[in-house]
């Protein structure tokens, strides 16, 4: 199926996922865009569960066991798309949230520990330095941006998916680290 409209209730509800943490956090869904940042999700083992594609940037999809897949338009892909440089592939993608009792660390941990982080972005960026260096855990309390945000995936490159993160209170992240 094509879509050409970016009426399109599903187009419609994409734009929500993307614009809006609070329907995100309601359905457990985020939205991925560019083949890199999806091939970490699928490698990080998260469920793709639509896929939305213009095949006049990507001709041919990558192999995929999404159920759910969409061609659009170049008009309605311009309209879904955050990036002017991007491959021709978004996807909605079932968040899979990492609480501090799922991490598992090794004896002596690489953690960062970070507070109140407000701009994806920044949040993003440590997230790359933290997948290069090697950090085991990255623990952000009190967030002022949730770790689904399209500006945080972006920023990260993927990062988010790769190294296991987590967003609690200080006082949680004091006694899990307490415990440790």
């Amino acid at each position: 199926m094509t879509i050409t409209s970016p009426q399109n209730p599903k187009i419609k509800a994409l734009l929500a996922l993307q614009q809006k943490s609070s329907e995100r956090r309601k359905q457990g869904l985020f939205v991925v865009e560019g083949q890199r940042e999806l091939q970490h999700c699928i490698q990080a083992g998260l469920e793709v569960t639509t896929l939305f594609h213009q095949p006049d940037l990507l001709p041919a999809l990558p192999p995929n066991k999404v159920p759910t897949t969409y061609e659009v338009t170049q008009s309605v892909y311009e309209k879904i798309a955050y990036r002017g440089s991007t491959e021709g592939i978004i996807a909605i993608v079932r968040a899979k949230p990492t609480k501090l009792s799922d991490l598992r660390l090794k004896a002596h941990p690489l953690i960062i520990v970070l507070e109140s982080v407000e701009k994806p972005g920044n949040l993003g960026a440590i997230l790359r330095s933290a997948d290069a260096a090697g950090v085991d855990a990255v623990i952000v309390c009190d967030p002022l941006t949730d770790l689904y945000n399209p500006n945080l995936i972006r920023s990260s490159i993927g990062a988010i998916f790769t190294v296991p993160c987590v967003a609690c209170s200080s006082e949680e992240c004091i006694s899990f680290l307490d415990r440790k």
